[in-house]
């Protein structure tokens, strides 16, 4: 049994067809800072706020999942909020407000989309900033019940909030589907039954609205990380694939590195380090898949 505390983000990697035109995007709307160095030369790295980085990584295909529970979400101080309310509404970019399933997001529902579709949410908290810092990632496993044994059991995670388990959840599905609640991608699905209900019109009911289920990991330091059950089949990368796009990062000291590689393998996931880097902001990395294809790199400062 493992448990990783105190565990902060230290960046995001997510793919974009051009770097150039996501640099000038998520300068100019989020309100990112500038490049930093980063160990994978092909990649961009833009400073957040608390030490943390957005990485673009080019792609000619990007993989966004824009049509799932897959994003960041950033949290930056009301004034900054607003500035990026105001911004995105200066470039024509819509902001979607939805209604969250997760008690501490409900207020926090502004969503809008990079020109990739890699989904954004912003969360207002915190003090001023010279630029948002990660609050929080979305991603999306195949498999439910191994996300909640790996993270929640294997490595002794808490999971804070649960959708799917309960009754009330699939109520509220049930209000999505006869258009009550405008829920975000991703969270609700639609299941086909392949039988009338009893005494029922013929046809009638076959479409059901279910919730997607989703986990929230409280990763320590402030950390989560949402993980959706994807509502479709996705191509997975080469099953010998460790160090995948996209990805989350997260930091913690260098000496719980190679504590760290050894559990995880224990239980059950691909590693590949503790890497040592000869440039950008860590000292070392631990790339990690999980057994439904989440890519992690740990990191260590510097």
């Amino acid at each position: 049994m493992s448990r990783i505390n105190a565990m902060a983000y230290s960046h995001v990697l997510i793919e974009v067809s051009d770097v150039a035109r996501a640099t000038a995007f998520y300068r100019s709307v989020l309100g990112a800072g500038e490049a930093a160095a980063w160990p994978d030369t092909d990649c961009t790295a833009l400073g957040l706020g608390a030490g943390q980085f957005l990485v673009l990584a080019p792609a000619a295909r990007p993989r966004s999942f824009a049509d799932t529970g897959a994003h960041v979400a950033y949290r930056a101080a009301p004034k900054q909020v607003a500035a990026i309310e105001k911004r995105a509404a200066d470039a024509g970019i819509e902001i979607a407000r939805y209604v969250e399933d997760r008690p501490d997001e409900v207020a926090h529902n502004r969503y809008f989309a990079d020109p990739d579709g890699n989904r954004i949410q912003i969360v207002t908290g915190g003090t001023d900033e010279t630029a948002p810092v990660i609050d929080h990632a979305g991603v999306l496993v195949s498999d439910i019940e191994w996300a909640d044994e790996f993270w929640g059991e294997a490595l002794g995670q808490t999971v804070v909030h649960r959708v799917g388990w309960a009754t009330g959840d699939f109520v509220r599905a049930r209000a999505w589907g006869e258009g009550k609640e405008d829920m975000a991608p991703g969270t609700r699905r639609w299941d086909q039954r392949y039988r009338d209900i009893p005494g029922g019109k013929p046809g009638e009911g076959r479409k059901v609205a279910r919730p997607c289920p989703q986990l929230f990991i409280d990763l320590g330091a402030g950390g989560v990380l949402a993980i959706f059950l994807a509502a479709a089949h996705f191509p997975e990368p080469p099953p010998e694939m460790v160090r995948g796009r996209p990805r989350i990062g997260l930091r913690l000291d260098d000496a719980g590195l190679d504590v760290l590689a050894r559990d995880l393998a224990a239980a059950g996931a691909q590693v590949e380090g503790p890497v040592k880097h000869e440039n950008g902001p860590f000292k070392r990395s631990l790339f990690m898949r999980d057994r439904c294809s989440i890519f992690v790199e740990f990191t260590s400062i510097a």
